[in-house]
């Protein structure tokens, strides 16, 4: 097991056979799949960043609106699998936590470079993959 922090508060995840079959019964989807999306995502930003990086004519700000507009479509998709993947883990290890919809109220400030998404990603692939 390992211990996240999400918003000021801590929580246990844990991964294992049955986390891969609750994910697909509540959120119609497969883990392996969204985890792709999640990694393609952040190579798509990185990729993207970095082409922005070398136009030295913009600034700092209209570099990161140009890279947000570019990834705007893709975003939400993000953040639903992410948190998703956050909530099955945390689940995995303690079946009592809230509902995904009440436990995602908790959740006062989402930033895609949150650590946690990095952690719970990284979590998530060393036990899938």
């Amino acid at each position: 097991m390992k211990q996240i922090e999400i918003c000021g508060k801590k929580y246990e995840i844990d991964c294992n056979a049955l986390t891969y079959v609750k994910y697909k019964s509540i959120f119609k989807t497969g883990i392996v799949k969204d985890m792709s999306f999640i990694q393609n995502y952040l190579i798509k930003q990185s990729v993207i960043s970095s082409q922005y990086e070398e136009n030295k004519n913009l600034s700092d700000s209209e570099k990161l609106s140009q890279i947000s507009n570019y990834m705007i479509d893709d975003t939400d998709e993000f953040v639903t699998k992410v948190t998703q993947i956050a909530w099955i883990l945390i689940y995995t290890a303690n079946n009592k936590i809230e509902s995904y919809e009440d436990w995602l109220k908790s959740i006062k400030t989402f930033k895609i470079d949150d650590d946690w998404i990095a952690e719970v990603t990284e979590y998530a692939v060393d036990c899938f993959c």
